[in-house]
């Protein structure tokens, strides 16, 4: 070894120093493959901080998110970032006053996205979604309390029942007197057959500002990171038939609501964040 050291003009001591480092266990690497695993498992959806509190519960030790980044970096495990679409000023606020402000409510949400309890607050809007044999349309209800998708309806057709179908479905499912149900100004929910039935069950309706997509920020919002998500705008997936797409919005929104962790909602699931008030609620009427 004297000898090899000496041609190779390296210390003996410089030598060992180096067999320790190389045989050093790889953590990094270990800990990449649990957010492979993790990702594959959300659709690519968590980002460093998200995953570092996944996987510190998982480990029952704390991960820096800092070191989680590093990975998802290094190793291309990243989650999916939706990219602008559009140029800057095409998401600017329209001030023109339009025709349709006669036939709306007024703002009264007014971008108060917080609910002090479960069913006080809705926000609905429609979506698209491409697909190889037509266009796919999705009509959603958020409650604004847990940010659950409450109820939702798909179709082959964007018409009023579209949008109506996902109220009625609640209307015959819960007591609405007094709930707030806030959306766009989209023809749907312009419709006399709309505003006649919100008014029939003491609905509160509100619309959004004319050309003001952040009035009903968090149902678009929902619908951005669902769809890329499912790759349906970062081109990670070929067009599929509507049957295909169905079945996977069907999928996503029981991850969404049963799985999938939020910042806001303390690191748990919409439906995790219901259960919690509820047994608190519970325990409150238990001491009292």
């Amino acid at each position: 070894m004297k000898l090899l050291c000496s041609i190779a003009q390296v210390s003996r001591s410089g030598y060992y120093r180096y067999l320790l480092i190389t045989q050093k266990p790889n953590k990094d690497a270990r800990l990449a493959e649990k957010v492979r695993e993790v990702q594959e498992a959300v659709c690519y959806s968590y980002g460093a901080k998200r995953m570092a509190h996944v996987l510190s519960e998982q480990e029952q030790v704390p991960i820096n998110h800092k070191r989680i980044a590093r990975i998802m970096q290094k190793y291309l495990l990243g989650a999916r970032i939706r990219l602008r679409r559009h140029p800057e000023y095409w998401y600017r606020q329209r001030h023109k006053v339009r025709l349709s402000d006669r036939q709306c409510a007024p703002n009264i949400l007014n971008r108060d996205f917080l609910a002090p309890c479960p069913l006080k607050k809705l926000v609905t809007d429609v979506t698209w979604i491409s697909c190889a044999d037509g266009t796919l349309y999705l009509s959603a209800v958020m409650d604004l309390f847990n940010r659950q998708i409450i109820s939702y309806t798909l179709s082959r057709r964007n018409t009023t029942a579209t949008a109506l179908s996902p109220i009625l479905e609640l209307v015959g499912s819960y007591n609405l007197q007094g709930t707030l149900v806030h959306s766009d100004r989209g023809p749907a929910y312009r419709s006399e057959e709309y505003q006649a039935l919100l008014r029939k069950h003491g609905i509160v309706t509100s619309y959004s500002r004319a050309g003001n997509c952040w009035d009903n920020a968090l149902m678009e919002c929902f619908f951005g990171h669902m769809k890329c998500e499912l790759g349906f705008v970062t081109g990670s997936q070929k067009k599929q038939r509507v049957a295909q797409v169905s079945q996977k919005i069907h999928e996503y929104l029981v991850f969404y609501n049963k799985t999938r962790i939020q910042k806001n909602l303390g690191w748990v699931s919409p439906m995790g964040y219901k259960m919690l008030y509820t047994s608190s609620i519970e325990s409150n009427n238990v001491s009292t």
